[in-house]
């Protein structure tokens, strides 16, 4: 019989500010999904050395990765300042 994905907890802060909550972040999403790692590397064309190591928080990983991790999932990064910049009619010669 196969072993069942044990969900892990979403992490307990607002920001995500370093390697470690981000990899929190994108195990809990995995797990709340119910997939395997090993799945969850062929879904989003990583190796499964390098999930393991983005969802241990660590921080010697790629952008890339991360990012065809969250986009894998699902997992869309914003910001208060992008979300407010975006809404505006700030000019673009403008910093928010």
């Amino acid at each position: 019989m196969a072993k069942k994905v044990t969900t892990s907890k979403m992490p307990e802060t607002a920001f995500i500010d370093n390697a470690l909550v981000l990899g929190q972040l994108i195990k809990a999403k995995r797990t709340e999904m119910g997939i395997k790692l090993a799945d969850c590397a062929a879904l989003c064309n990583v190796g499964i050395n390098t999930l393991s190591r983005i969802e241990n928080g660590n921080d010697n990983c790629t952008l890339a990765a991360a990012f065809s991790v969250l986009h894998g999932l699902g997992i869309k990064l914003t910001s208060p300042s992008l979300e407010k910049r975006h809404n505006s009619s700030v000019s673009d010669d403008e910093w928010v």
